[in-house]
């Protein structure tokens, strides 16, 4: 990967994307330093193509937006605090060498690649929903073909959740919370051609498929609702009574088939597992409030208060896992993170027409953020529910700070009634 982003550098986000994806995979059968490698390849490879020239600009844009970069320059340095103030130093410092790397990525190169249109958000949802659809068919191929998948019991039977290559269902349902909504969008996009509209249509429906079938109840509400608040800022009430209607039409289909006895076993206990590592979490927190235990010694920390069979787990929960990690300053930090850019992205009426891009982002944050309620995601991390929301949120940010002001130093520069401000600004 590291080769192909050195012979052909447009595709540097693209891979790192894609690799991100590759170090969930790798860590289901390697969890040591070595699973990174493949992503610290394609990032040394970009940076290191792009050279001087690009650097100086990276530089430029940095400087000139200091002021909300230099937000998460500060999370960084708690992070770095609480590596030193943590219970196990070298776990923590294994995990925070990416950090720096991953938030130059999110809220530099990539806004930047943004700002100067070499690439846009439509092209990030598409990498997110292509490498979602092969994921879901190398999954269907292998529960269908090979009879490879996590057994799920469904009343009196026992069924095959689609999971390869991650081996874990919920990690599957991860991917596809990104990736199912990004290919809706994407088949709503009025700028694409009505072929294209039909082809994301069709990988909708088969990442739709797939999330069903991964048995991933998280991954079920989180999708849900990520589709329904787009399709409400998009349609209005006409949007979310069809949504609805087409929901409840589903359910009843799929109670007709099945009898609602075959569910009760898969909803019940459900969070039971979840509410152990909760409450674990919050007893790790005694005496590391304000610094936590350290980036990724978690599950160290909940180690002395959970069954044998949870031990090695996160609290799988993202602002709980921030508290226990990072202290009370890091669940600041998350909490300026997510308040500053899904309330900014309100702020920019994301219910209009013209802002399918801001609608698409954040709905596609708030399923991601409905899905952490119940997975452990930490900002800045390289695995790809980590990244993914890292980016996200970079470009949340950039969105919020840096486009409105470019409307308006482009409205104050262009003489009133001047040809080319009639004419209508690209979509950024």
């Amino acid at each position: 990967m590291g080769i192909v982003v050195w012979v052909y550098p447009r595709v540097f986000i693209a891979m790192l994307l894609i690799a991100a994806v590759v170090v969930e995979v790798i860590h289901h059968w390697y969890a040591g330093i070595g699973q990174y490698f493949p992503w610290a390849l394609v990032f040394l490879s970009g940076v290191f193509r792009a050279g001087v020239p690009e650097w100086r600009k990276w530089w430029r844009f940095i400087q000139e937006h200091l002021g909300w970069m230099g937000v998460f320059v500060l999370y960084f340095a708690g992070m770095v605090v609480s590596t030193f103030m943590g219970i196990h130093l070298s776990t923590s410092i294994r995990y925070v060498l990416g950090v720096p790397a991953v938030l130059l990525v999110s809220v530099v190169i990539i806004p930047w690649s943004i700002h100067n249109r070499l690439i846009n958000f439509p092209t990030i949802l598409r990498i997110i929903a292509v490498t979602g659809v092969i994921v879901a068919i190398a999954g269907g191929v292998a529960a269908i073909g090979y009879h490879s998948g996590f057994p799920v019991p469904v009343g009196h039977h026992i069924l095959l959740a689609w999971q390869w290559p991650f081996a874990n269902k919920n990690t599957f349902g991860m991917l596809l919370t990104f990736a199912f909504p990004a290919a809706f969008y994407l088949a709503l996009d009025q700028n694409e051609d009505s072929l294209v509209r039909m082809l994301w249509f069709v990988a909708s429906v088969l990442l739709l498929v797939g999330v069903a079938l991964s048995y991933s109840r998280s991954s079920w509400i989180a999708s849900l609702i990520g589709i329904v608040m787009f399709v409400t800022f998009y349609y209005g009430k006409r949007g979310f009574f069809s949504i609805l209607g087409i929901g409840v039409v589903l359910l009843g289909a799929l109670i007709a088939k099945t009898g609602i006895h075959k569910w009760e076993l898969l909803w019940k206990k459900g969070l039971n597992g979840r509410i152990v590592l909760w409450k674990a979490g919050l007893k790790a927190l005694n005496h590391h409030w304000v610094w936590g235990v350290g980036p990724g010694n978690s599950p160290l920390a909940l180690k002395p208060f959970v069954p044998h069979i949870f031990v090695g787990l996160t609290p799988s929960d993202s602002i709980l896992r921030s508290t226990v990690e990072l202290g009370i300053v890091g669940l600041l930090f998350w909490l300026v993170f997510i308040g500053v850019g899904m309330i900014g992205l309100l702020t920019r009426y994301p219910w209009r027409r013209s802002n399918w891009e801001d609608n698409a982002l954040f709905s596609v944050m708030l399923a991601s953020l409905a899905q952490q309620m119940v997975e452990s995601i930490l900002i800045g991390g390289v695995s790809f529910g980590d990244f993914f929301f890292t980016v996200l949120l970079g470009i949340a940010w950039y969105r919020v700070w840096v486009v409105p002001k470019n409307r308006k130093a482009w409205s104050h520069n262009t003489p009133r009634g001047s040809v080319s401000q009639r004419i209508p600004s690209r979509r950024i």
